[in-house]
């Protein structure tokens, strides 16, 4: 966990709501996988009220496409350990969803799950307080997953994780090998999250974050051979690129052997993660179909959340464009 202090924290939630306060930002999907988007200034007058077990959540990856939200860029440095993005020769444009604006009251959070293609992450924490359980790849899906007949439809949130499985992660009954990392992350501090690792957080106090997801030289190997069996079309045009732009990259890409599953483990849950939604590959790993998370971009589940705020129809489909695309 890495201290940002030259992070500038300018726009914290409040701010956000005066400067951006007539600008959507998204905070969930509807029941047919449509984006919800509110403007700021009706997301924070909820943000502040609102007494629901698992509150909507703001969950944007299109801020920085937007000619007024782009501003926010600006914002923030991304840190120094994270600066190499290799998904990031392919073209912004071509890239699958990377970064997140993450703002949310108490009780927020996403479930359990593990992100997408083998990726790592980081989310750097500009205000509030949040409570991280991170477990290696290795754990069982089943040891970590609320069940339908535990969490009714609130399966996939974090509250209902903490409420259901973290009580079990204590007991001394529960695998030494696949006891959980846990972390409080203060504002100013960074978080990160090695590919293939569970992870689910929840919001202790009403917070601002930034968080991305990235492909290095260390972790490749992995994320090439899971962007070919889940994201092929993605995967011929990335290797292109690095015939010109890093030929030893790509001499990797040729020698491995995609045909067989990797060892490491992917995330077989579908919609009921409240920051993810299935890869829709044809891959089949212990399941599953590819990993879920966040390039699917979706936010707090959307069932028995159906309501008006400050005018706004939040069960709107924002169809055409403001769909976003499953991986596949």
């Amino acid at each position: 966990m890495q201290q940002t202090s030259g992070w500038r924290r300018k726009n914290g939630h409040w701010r956000l709501a005066k400067k951006y306060r007539n600008q959507r930002f998204k905070c969930g999907e509807d029941n047919h996988g449509y984006s919800v988007k509110l403007k700021m200034k009706y997301y924070v007058d909820y943000m502040r009220n609102t007494n629901d077990d698992s509150p909507l959540y703001v969950f944007d990856s299109s801020f920085g496409d937007h000619s007024r939200r782009k501003k926010l860029l600006h914002d923030y440095d991304i840190p120094q350990y994270f600066k190499e993005d290799l998904f990031s020769l392919s073209g912004e444009s071509r890239r699958p969803p990377y970064r997140w604006l993450v703002i949310g009251p108490p009780r927020s959070g996403t479930g359990i799950h593990i992100d997408p293609l083998g990726t790592s992450a980081w989310n750097a924490l500009i205000r509030g307080t949040k409570r991280w359980c991170l477990f290696p790849n290795s754990t069982p899906r089943d040891l970590v997953k609320v069940t339908r007949a535990e969490g009714g439809r609130q399966t996939g949130e974090g509250i209902t994780w903490f409420k259901v499985i973290y009580p079990r992660t204590q007991l001394d009954s529960w695998p030494s090998e696949y006891k959980p990392l846990e972390i409080i992350q203060r504002a100013g501090e960074t978080v990160f999250v090695p590919g293939g690792w569970w992870h689910v957080v929840v919001n202790l106090e009403h917070t601002t974050a930034v968080t991305q997801n990235y492909c290095s030289t260390t972790n490749f190997p992995i994320v090439w051979h899971k962007s070919v069996r889940g994201r092929p079309k993605l995967s011929s045009r990335w290797l292109r690129v690095l015939r010109t732009k890093r030929p030893d990259l790509a001499a990797i890409a040729h020698s491995t052997n995609t045909a067989v599953p990797p060892d490491m483990v992917s995330d077989s849950s579908s919609a009921d993660s409240s920051s993810s939604s299935s890869d829709s590959s044809s891959e089949s790993e212990n399941s599953s179909s590819d990993d879920s998370g966040k390039f699917s971009d979706t936010s707090s589940s959307m069932s028995n959340k159906k309501r008006r705020i400050g005018g706004d129809d939040i069960n709107n489909k924002e169809r055409g464009s403001c769909r976003e695309k499953k991986c596949n």
